[in-house]
């Protein structure tokens, strides 16, 4: 056992003995709310070269579970471990000391830059939903406020194609928040394909959005004005007449045929010359 000097939560440096043990993949098991649930697959296989060439750097993080090992960190180092073929990992086996291991799963996480901020607020609506947790509470244990926590939640509502664009990294997910404040399925649609086309900043989106808002109602009100024209207008249609004596084409059925402006310009115009001849 050694001492293993880490960061915690808000950045405090505290020093944890460490109980490293090399244990069989086969007794490793996954995490039960595993933080990252989207795998690239490029970075993945970039970390299976890394720790074929280099070694396992960090130990898997796991506590006892029924003869076996949970997994609490390091599910990705697992996976790339099995992907070169590996049997074995380092792990640091975790006295968890009271602490619920799920909890310990995000700390450890939360101080990795690549953790997906969608995943994090997945996890944070399962504590709430599944667990009964409120924000206020997760929070405190991670010494944030329940602001920090709700936005995060938040993103999880955000629709589908904005999870995508957050996932794939073409938008950031502040922009996401902020494209979502805008009721219109549709508006919303085009003003994320102009942020990720245009590689808007969230300053830039937050603008946007502003200005939509701003003008939203006056949008609103200009459709509804187009919308009853149409509706008066299919109500009562402008009937079909004969441009020359103004008989109805109803009462002449297959008698009459219509010609645009144009082509009756240009009878006209026949007609006139043939009488200048005649004359």
């Amino acid at each position: 056992m050694h001492i293993d000097k880490s960061y915690g939560i808000l950045g405090e440096e505290v020093e944890q003995p460490m109980d490293v043990r090399s244990i069989p993949l086969a007794d490793l098991l996954p995490p039960l709310y595993p933080v990252r649930n989207v795998a690239d697959e490029e970075k993945m296989e970039e970390l299976a070269r890394s720790i074929a060439v280099n070694g396992l750097l960090n130990p898997l993080s796991v506590v006892p579970e029924d003869g076996k090992y949970r997994i609490l960190a390091g599910h990705r180092r697992f996976l790339a471990l099995q992907y070169i073929g590996r049997t074995e990992a380092d792990c640091n086996i975790l006295d968890l000391d009271g602490r619920n291991s799920s909890d310990v799963t995000i700390e450890e996480n939360l101080v990795r830059e690549d953790v997906n901020p969608l995943d994090l607020g997945w996890y944070f609506r399962h504590l709430c939903e599944e667990r009964g947790d409120t924000q206020a509470a997760i929070g405190e244990r991670l010494g944030k406020p329940p602001s920090w926590v709700s936005r995060y939640v938040r993103l999880t509502l955000v629709d589908d194609e904005g999870q995508v664009a957050v996932l794939q990294g073409d938008l950031s997910w502040r922009s996401a928040l902020e494209i979502q404040k805008i009721e219109r399925p549709e508006v919303r649609a085009d003003l994320r394909a102009s942020a990720v086309a245009r590689g808007w900043s969230v300053r830039q989106t937050e603008a946007a959005v502003s200005q939509y808002k701003r003008n939203e109602q006056y949008i609103e009100q200009a459709k509804e004005i187009a919308g009853r024209i149409r509706e008066e207008q299919s109500a009562t249609p402008n009937p079909l007449r004969c441009a020359g004596c103004g008989t109805l084409a109803v009462e002449r059925p297959g008698d009459m045929l219509w010609v645009c402006v144009g082509c009756q310009r240009a009878i006209e115009e026949a007609k006139q010359q043939q009488t200048a001849v005649a004359e």
